[in-house]
């Protein structure tokens, strides 16, 4: 059985977007940041948000 606390919310969300064919990639000098179809750098928490407000994965608890 997995360990909740090894849950990785941003792992999850950049393979829930590659999963509906979008490209994530992390940022060129930027560790931490991630570029998704070549846009702006973002954080994980925006890649994570991304993801929520397109249906693709379950956001925080406090959001409902």
């Amino acid at each position: 059985m997995a360990d909740p606390l090894d849950h990785d919310p941003v792992h999850e969300a950049i393979e829930a977007l590659r999963a509906a064919g979008r490209t994530v990639l992390p940022a060129e000098d930027a560790p931490g940041l991630y570029r998704i179809d070549h846009g702006p750098e973002m954080t994980g928490a925006d890649v994570v948000a991304m993801a929520v407000g397109m249906g693709l994965v379950e956001g925080p608890d406090e959001i409902e």
